[in-house]
């Protein structure tokens, strides 16, 4: 078998791959194997392996730092109720201390503050993040 019908293999099984996850990794791969069928006839194998492990790794840092951008622009998983419940202002029905369960409409929430500093009944909070079901309140 000549290197580069078993380069084009390789792409061809990445691209299947991408196909069927579609998250980009296994495109560099595919990519990668497409350049090094490009210096096949020119190259030794181990010379063939050594460009294919160069061009994977740079297109998989691209991709990686491409991926941590996205992934910082997207927004968290918030429903909307809890979306609504984000600036609430609250008066405290139970003491925080440093967390427990306080009245929000007619349902529990538990609750922390950011600092983990205790509060007590009637203390006025605003929520400003939710981590799970748990609210983030700091004092107004």
């Amino acid at each position: 078998m000549s290197a580069w019908v078993f380069w084009l293999i390789i792409a061809a099984v990445m691209l299947i791959a991408e196909l069927m996850t579609g998250i980009l990794f296994c495109l560099c791969l595919c990519i990668a194997a497409l350049l090094t069928v490009a210096v096949s006839g020119v190259l030794p194998p181990i010379g063939q392996g050594v460009v294919f492990s160069i061009l994977s790794a740079i297109f998989l840092v691209i991709w990686a730092n491409w991926r941590k951008k996205q992934a910082a622009l997207e927004k968290p998983a918030v429903s909307e109720i809890q979306h609504h419940l984000m600036g609430l202002e609250l008066v405290l029905s139970a003491a925080l201390e440093p967390q427990a369960q306080i009245r929000v409409g007619d349902s529990y929430w538990l609750a922390r503050t950011e600092n983990g500093q205790s509060l007590a009944v009637g203390t006025k909070v605003k929520v400003v993040a939710i981590e799970g079901t748990m609210l983030v309140v700091r004092v107004v």
